[in-house]
């Protein structure tokens, strides 16, 4: 065979084994989101939990994307979250009450795997409680580690709306026993 027939062959060869590894990759699934945010109703302690609350989700390649998110306020999410309002005074009040993470959800043990960041409007949970009586999809019954944050404990229920059995983390827990995988609505109260 000739050098330059030979040069041909390889160049196909080379271009069809190449091709056809691009077309693979560009067909694959695209890698899960890093953390979702959450955002929920704070109620005063003691008070009961809302049940009705729309799951308001966003996601982010990064963990910092998304607690900056949280940082500026939820734009966007945070509107959807809290019931329409309207005048000066109203306005007012939403933007006076920062945004704050109340917890943090994995879907593996010991703060691994995409996690769920739970956030709501005040200081955390100095007197005040936060209700997730539902997780959106791909986090019902896939969360296996959680932590509360600014005064939070949490507790992860088996069922929506704070329904059977659950388990307490305080403020951390690295899994959760029989209840890892099986969490589906979540409670943020005070520590203690």
């Amino acid at each position: 065979m000739s050098r330059r027939l030979w040069s041909a062959t390889a160049a196909l060869v080379t271009a069809l084994v190449v091709i056809p590894s691009a077309s693979v990759a560009a067909d694959s699934p695209p890698e899960p989101p890093t953390a979702c945010t959450v955002g929920g109703v704070a109620v005063p302690d003691g008070s009961p939990l809302p049940t009705e609350i729309p799951t308001v989700i966003s996601c982010f390649d990064t963990v910092e994307e998304a607690e900056q998110f949280i940082e500026d306020g939820a734009p966007g999410d945070r509107e959807q979250l809290e019931p329409a309002r309207s005048g000066a005074r109203a306005m007012t009040a939403r933007a006076a009450a920062a945004t704050v993470i109340v917890g943090k959800a994995w879907t593996g043990a010991s703060r691994s795997g995409t996690v769920l960041i739970h956030w709501g409007a005040g200081a955390g949970c100095f007197g005040t409680t936060f209700g997730f009586p539902s997780l959106g999809s791909g986090w019902n019954n896939n969360i296996r580690s959680a932590e509360g944050f600014a005064n939070c404990w949490s507790a992860q229920y088996d069922l929506a709306d704070y329904g059977g059995a659950f388990v307490t983390c305080s403020s951390y827990c690295s899994g959760l026993g029989a209840m890892a995988a099986r969490t589906s609505s979540i409670v943020y109260r005070p520590a203690g």
